[in-house]
């Protein structure tokens, strides 16, 4: 076992949900590293990803699957584990479980039965990236992996907007993004904590261009949006025409002339109208 400070305190039965780190293993706290060597068992989403850590510090802590498809079936023996006295503990493949990762079904059991839960804090890839983003960190939404098609819906919100994104879609969400978002400003986080960690920051059709240039993207990714502007709510004939070009790019006309209609809330016939001439 780790020689770790006596000032911890005790580990007591319970689920521990436990934040490890999301790409440096040094990134992990002195009460997650004695919780994870005390407890009976640890819940992982990949025996194979976890085991690399718990061995940086030979921690022999028994592992065991949790992921989306068999959460609500291991529901109850953890309840069974938990009635019985047992200490366990919850992580994820990187940063806080939960988010964004299985764990909601079973802590919404466990706190419907009374049962002990704590969360041990700890890494967050969507707060490092907001915190690295440079963009405001007054007031922030966390969408997780949204459907492109889907932005539309987050026109709107005034606040510093987090997204997480996979390498091989990443240049489609930024295409769908310039033709939603006219004016903002976005920082494209990749490997956070790692060797390679990288910040891409600009208009959005400047941080495309610098993917699109790229033979291959690679990492986890954070997009940080930054909010609405007074100057985003008045429009020239030279932001929806570049609004329209965008979209038709990857677009039929009809579909670029209703996603541009409902990113810039310019009625549509107005838009038709005007791709019509562009065409």
């Amino acid at each position: 076992m780790i020689n770790l400070p006596d000032f911890l305190p005790a580990v007591k039965s319970g689920l521990y949900i436990v934040a490890t780190p999301i790409g440096n293993r040094a990134d992990i706290t002195l009460r997650a590293l004695d919780i994870l060597q005390k407890v009976d068992l640890i819940y992982c989403e990949d025996t194979r990803t976890s085991r690399p850590l718990l061995e940086t510090y030979t921690i022999k802590t028994p592992l065991k699957a949790l992921h989306d498809y068999n959460e609500k079936g291991l529901i109850p023996e953890i309840i069974t584990r938990l009635q019985q006295g047992e200490k366990l503990a919850l992580i994820s493949d990187a940063g806080m479980p939960l988010i964004s990762d299985p764990g909601y079904k079973l802590v919404k059991a466990l706190q419907d039965n009374d049962l002990p839960i704590t969360v041990i804090p700890g890494p967050s890839a969507g707060i490092t990236a907001l915190v690295l983003s440079g963009w405001p960190t007054d007031r922030f939404m966390f969408a997780g992996f949204v459907d492109p098609k889907k932005l539309v819906e987050f026109k709107e919100i005034d606040a510093t907007l987090l997204f997480y994104e996979s390498p091989h879609r990443l240049i489609k969400t930024l295409e769908a993004m310039q033709s939603v978002f006219v004016n903002r400003q976005i920082a494209v986080i990749r490997e956070l904590t790692k060797v390679y960690e990288e910040v891409v920051r600009g208009p959005i059709p400047q941080v495309l261009q610098t993917f699109q240039d790229r033979d291959k993207v690679l990492g986890e990714i954070v997009i940080v949006l930054s909010p609405p502007s007074s100057q985003d709510q008045s429009l020239s004939e030279q932001d929806i025409e570049i609004a329209l070009r965008e979209a038709l790019t990857t677009h039929s006309l009809k579909d670029a002339c209703t996603l541009v209609a409902g990113a810039l809330g310019v009625a549509r016939k107005d838009i038709y109208k005007r791709a019509l001439q562009l065409k």
